[in-house]
């Protein structure tokens, strides 16, 4: 590999530069050689120390739809366990959920209520 040759970072005028800037970046410049001795290699050595290599890994050709497909089998729709009979009108509801059937009639009773000004039914609602 070749060498990579970097300008140097020399002022033109020492005298002007101002006292405090020195202090101030001291600290966060650490002190450099005026000739770098750094090659390519060396700087793609430091790149890869500092990203890990599982983010430079990239797939190199589209996944296909028969590969897509295969992955996705196993995410299939399961089973509902949790099944029981409504006490008020015996159809099929997940446990501890409303049965959808009483929760429709009771809707409708309500709706009909509030049409007619509250004066429908005063009792309890039966569940057909």
């Amino acid at each position: 590999m070749a060498a990579l040759a970097l300008p140097t970072a020399r002022t033109l005028f020492p005298a002007l530069r101002l006292q405090f800037s020195r202090p101030l970046f001291a600290a966060a410049v650490p002190s450099t050689p005026l000739a770098f001795g750094w090659s390519l290699g060396s700087a793609w050595e430091a790149l890869r120390e500092l990203i890990p290599p599982f983010l430079l890994a990239v797939p190199k050709k589209k996944t296909s739809h028969s590969r897509k497909s295969m992955r996705s089998a196993n995410k299939g729709l399961k089973d509902k366990e949790h099944l029981v009979h409504c006490p008020g009108c015996g159809s099929a509801k997940l446990a501890h959920h409303l049965c959808p059937t009483c929760y429709s009639s009771l809707n409708r009773e309500w709706k009909a209520r509030s049409r007619d000004g509250g004066q429908a039914s005063q009792g309890v609602v039966s569940v057909d």
